[in-house]
């Protein structure tokens, strides 16, 4: 019986060799089991937000660069809308300078009391200012050919000596009256390229009409033509100004102007050297610009490829249509008196000057004319007047500059001169600048005799 009962408990016991093995380990892989499950659980939201943070990581870089670019295409449109402002700016004045000297002169001879020599000069001045117009539409008109690539190319051999002393000789007018001597230099030989002699004419008297620009009263001027392996090579070179070596890389590009709008020695839109780049490259050729530094002049070499026996024919030029329109005036209101007043004219535009103190003395005034603001600031040391107009476009310091000087002087030592800003800056913003510097009134260009010395008038409370 015993024996029994200890087989059966050693059944019992099992391969554990104690009572209840079997259980106990069924019992912890049962425990065991919910916390292998909560492990994988946890792994797997470990995994689900570590990726998580990476999208969300990558959706902030994302967010941070769209955020930049905007920031950067908000700057560059601010800075095309400031350039386009500037450049409106520009244009407008340019175009109101040459404007004044027409409608002014007109007003002058329509009223029949010029004498014969200052009808003469009133005509020549006209004309001048008519050609200077003239040209500033041909420049936009060409630039906006250009962009648009509709510009065409009547395509022959051309014969680069001869389209450069027809390009010469229309610019010896204008260096004659500044003094400058022209020359033109061509290599021996016919050699020619295959091109269009209007626009190549152009670009040869772009680039004389800038060098002239920027050259002094004395100064000199040379086109020089080689040839040069497969290459016809134009240079022209002056003793002028000269190009700083920061505004070098630019001077091809549209509408830079190497100073401030308001305190640029020389007129213009900026866009001659643009059009010249651009019409030498329809022909194939390059263009460089070179200069040791300001005060030392400057050369402009273009270099286009030999013409292949005879140029191609090639398409018509589009003929472009000028006209002028014509229209009626009413006649020339009566000017108002200025009888007794002396007054001081400041403009560095010689038909413009001229043409104020005309004005200016028909209506009775004392005149007293000067170029520049410091020939200004000597006059009004010694001399007193009764009323100032002044360009604000002036060679050495604008008229914001001029008048706040009056003013300052004024404030230390007393008195007061009515001022007037006579100018082709004609923007809302330009007369608020005008009056916050100092002046009394903004008149843009051009102006009618009758309201210049209403204007006057008004300000000096005749």
């Amino acid at each position: 019986m015993s024996a029994k009962r200890v087989d059966s408990n050693v059944s019992r016991k099992g391969a554990s060799g104690h009572p209840g093995a079997s259980s106990n380990s069924g019992n912890r892989r049962q425990r065991e089991a919910p916390r292998d499950r909560s492990g994988v659980r946890a792994a797997h939201v470990g995994r689900g937000l570590h990726q998580r943070m990476a999208q969300i990581r990558e959706a902030n870089a994302h967010l941070i660069a769209a955020a930049v670019r905007a920031q950067t295409l908000t700057e560059e449109a601010e800075t095309a809308s400031h350039l386009k402002d500037e450049f409106l700016a520009m244009v407008s004045h340019e175009i109101r300078t040459p404007l004044n000297a027409v409608l002014g002169w007109a007003r002058m001879l329509e009223s029949k009391q010029l004498p014969p020599e200052r009808a003469e000069h009133a005509i020549a001045a006209i004309g001048r200012s008519a050609s200077v117009l003239a040209h500033m539409i041909d420049d936009l008109l060409d630039t906006s050919r250009i962009l648009k690539g509709s510009i065409r190319l009547a395509l022959r051999s051309v014969d680069l000596a001869a389209v450069a002393q027809g390009a010469l000789d229309a610019m010896r007018p204008l260096a004659a009256i500044k003094n400058v001597h022209v020359a033109l230099d061509a290599a021996a030989g016919s050699r020619t390229v295959s091109g269009d002699a209007d626009r190549l004419q152009q670009v040869i008297w772009n680039l004389l009409a800038n060098a002239i620009k920027f050259t002094p009263d004395g100064g000199r001027v040379d086109v020089f033509i080689d040839f040069a392996n497969d290459h016809v090579e134009v240079r022209v070179v002056d003793t002028g100004c000269g190009i700083s070596s920061d505004f070098l890389p630019h001077v091809f590009e549209r509408f830079r102007q190497p100073e401030d709008a308001t305190t640029q020695r020389h007129t213009g839109l900026g866009l001659g050297l643009g059009i010249v780049r651009q019409l030498v490259e329809l022909h194939g050729g390059t263009v460089h610009a070179a200069s040791p530094g300001v005060g030392h002049g400057a050369t402009f070499t273009v270099r286009l490829p030999m013409a292949a026996g005879s140029g191609p024919a090639g398409q018509a030029v589009a003929l472009v249509e000028r006209r002028t329109e014509s229209s009626t005036t009413s006649p020339a209101p009566r000017l108002p008196r200025l009888d007794g007043l002396r007054i001081l004219v400041v403009d560095d535009h010689v038909d413009g000057r001229t043409l104020t103190s005309l004005m200016l003395t028909q209506a009775g005034a004392s005149v007293q004319a000067v170029a520049s603001a410091r020939e200004a600031l000597h006059v009004l040391e010694v001399e007193q007047h009764d009323a100032l107009v002044s360009d604000i476009d002036l060679s050495d310091e604008d008229g914001y500059a001029l008048i706040r000087q009056i003013r300052q002087h004024e404030a230390e030592h007393g008195g007061f001169l009515p001022a007037i800003a006579l100018t082709g800056y004609a923007r809302a913003d330009d007369r608020a600048r005008a009056l916050a510097a100092g002046f009394q009134a903004h008149v843009p260009k051009p102006v009618e005799p009758a309201a210049l010395s209403a204007t006057i008038a008004a300000i000096t409370a005749v």
